[in-house]
């Protein structure tokens, strides 16, 4: 308990600069000093929000089961990156001219401002990443769990699952409605939220490599040791399923492209096409280093902890079966960050699509007289999101 109450003091303060810099962002805007805000290393580490706690969680786990497999989740973002030039070129370009603020809005662009459609995409999304909101909340909560430590003999659980998935649910809310659904402009460009995400970004990605060091030459002894042990655990063998591959990789590259929540920072957020072109090959290199240490990780869990032990919180449990509780701590902000920047931007993504395409048009209907009256409509829309 005495660590689950030391990681919930981190993450009050974690939360309250996360919230300083969003402010200092927004304020930045206002005065029109934003140009530190628009520059290509925070355009690519807004991309990052496609590493969500499942990534950073559950590739370790997803190695522990399948091997090599958990590569595609990487490779298909890598693939679109690398060929931006055909894509997210086109993509990025047609926002701007077409001043599309959503994947509905872009989709019903395409065939004639069609609202009906907009409406479906708009439905499609809402039923189709809730669920995967949910699991970022419930990611946060089972590794919280770790240190609230087993239940009592009673039987009571040290820690209300239901609880603090209400609480975090909750700051997440209080977050994007204050940088993300306060204010309204022409672009829908939100820059405390996404300097904040780019903060997140840099957050989870030394966690996870920190983890990894500390396992390859904290615990194995270094490179050689660690790939021995490697080779004698079954991640050591593995089989290509050319075509399972293929249509995973396939998978991660269509939801890199399509998620509304990807699809606001690679396209609604871009402010210069020039920054896509460094991101083409900046983003593939953090994947890559998010991904270094995956393997690492996965072999030293299923090998230490014992029998039955969840594999897609190895990254958590590892270090605080070895008595590193700072390092754990770490861990913990490095997975909270990732669960937290999908769902302020997921969210986010949503009620544009929803006060646009569904609340909009209703209102209007219901109101004939409602276009005229601009303080009405800003109020409407506001309320929606």
């Amino acid at each position: 308990m005495a660590s689950l109450n030391l990681l919930v003091g981190v993450c009050l303060v974690y939360v309250a600069f996360l919230f300083a810099v969003a402010f200092a962002a927004e304020r930045a805007a206002v005065r029109g000093r934003s140009g530190w805000l628009r520059t290509p290393l925070v355009y690519t580490l807004s991309l990052s929000i496609y590493c969500t706690a499942w990534t950073f969680y559950g590739a370790v786990g997803y190695a522990a089961r399948s091997g090599m497999e958990y590569v595609t989740i990487y490779l298909g973002p890598s693939l679109v990156m690398i060929g931006w030039w055909w894509v997210l070129r086109k993509l990025v370009r047609i926002g701007r001219s077409q001043r599309v603020t959503s994947v509905a809005d872009l989709i019903s662009a395409r065939y004639g401002k069609s609202n009906t459609l907009a409406i479906v995409v708009t439905v499609m999304a809402v039923v189709g990443v809730t669920p995967y909101i949910a699991l970022q909340l419930q990611s946060v909560t089972l590794a919280l769990s770790i240190f609230a430590g087993p239940s009592d003999a009673a039987g009571a659980a040290a820690l209300n699952p239901l609880s603090a998935g209400f609480w975090v649910a909750g700051g997440l809310a209080v977050f994007t409605v204050l940088f993300g659904t306060r204010n309204l402009n022409a672009n829908e460009r939100h820059d405390g939220v996404v300097i904040a995400i780019a903060v997140e970004a840099v957050v989870k990605l030394v966690a996870l490599m920190a983890v990894g060091i500390f396992v390859v030459w904290g615990i194995a002894g270094g490179i050689g040791p660690m790939m021995e042990r490697i080779d004698a655990s079954a991640l050591g063998t593995w089989e290509l399923d050319r075509s399972r591959w293929a249509a995973l990789t396939v998978l991660s590259a269509a939801a890199f492209l399509c998620l509304p929540r990807m699809f606001q920072v690679l396209v609604v957020e871009n402010d210069d096409e020039r920054h896509v072109q460094i991101a083409s090959w900046a983003f593939p290199v953090y994947l890559m280093l998010m991904s270094l240490f995956v393997v690492p990780i996965a072999v030293v869990g299923l090998k230490l902890l014992p029998a039955g032990s969840n594999p897609d919180l190895f990254v958590v449990s590892v270090p605080l079966a070895q008595g590193q509780t700072g390092l754990a701590v770490l861990s913990f902000l490095g997975g909270f960050s990732s669960a937290t920047s999908m769902v302020i931007v997921a969210t986010l993504a949503l009620s544009t699509m929803v006060s646009n395409h569904v609340v909009m048009p209703i209102y209007l209907s219901i109101k004939p007289g409602g276009a005229s009256m601009s303080g009405d409509v800003r109020n409407v829309i506001l309320l929606a999101r």
